[in-house]
């Protein structure tokens, strides 16, 4: 077996153990009902890291991907994600188009996610400013998981 991937076996063990730990001493305490994001900064942290044009956005996507999925196991109801105003269609076409294709990533991933856990998706504000792709994609997403009520997700 190649040494590197044992060892990140090892440590991906002893995340999900200590993530377990901490969970089940967070539930202890009570636990909010909703819990609301602004994603703000992310450009201001990739510079401060000195990372390519972009990778705050994807770092900001992913950490509110963790985000969701710690929420559920937790038991978190509701989580609203405010992720792109009007005023940030007024940044560089090239950074706007960035943030769209990272949006319908995420869709992807929000996908994935809500087949092996009951997860509902709804998206807030003017959809009509968004491509038909992800347009169509978010359309979608909601239809397929409007059944759900224990755990709701709403991207503004």
């Amino acid at each position: 077996m190649d040494k590197e991937y044992f060892l990140t076996k090892v440590l991906s063990c002893w995340s999900s153990l200590i993530r377990k730990v901490v969970f089940c001493v967070l539930r202890v305490g009570p636990i909010p009902t909703h819990i609301a994001v602004i994603m703000d900064g992310n450009r201001r942290y990739a510079k401060r890291k000195l990372l390519e044009e972009g990778a705050g956005h994807e770092a900001g996507a992913m950490a509110l991907l963790n985000l969701i999925i710690y929420c559920y196991e937790l038991g978190v109801k509701y989580i609203t994600a405010y992720a792109f105003s009007i005023d940030n269609f007024r940044r560089k076409p090239s950074e706007v188009q960035k943030i769209m294709d990272l949006l319908k990533e995420c869709m992807t991933v929000l996908a994935k996610i809500a087949k092996h856990h009951p997860i509902k998706v709804n998206f807030a504000g003017n959809l009509e400013l968004l491509n038909a792709e992800l347009r169509d994609e978010a359309r979608k997403r909601m239809g397929a998981t409007a059944e759900y009520s224990k755990f709701i997700v709403t991207i503004c």
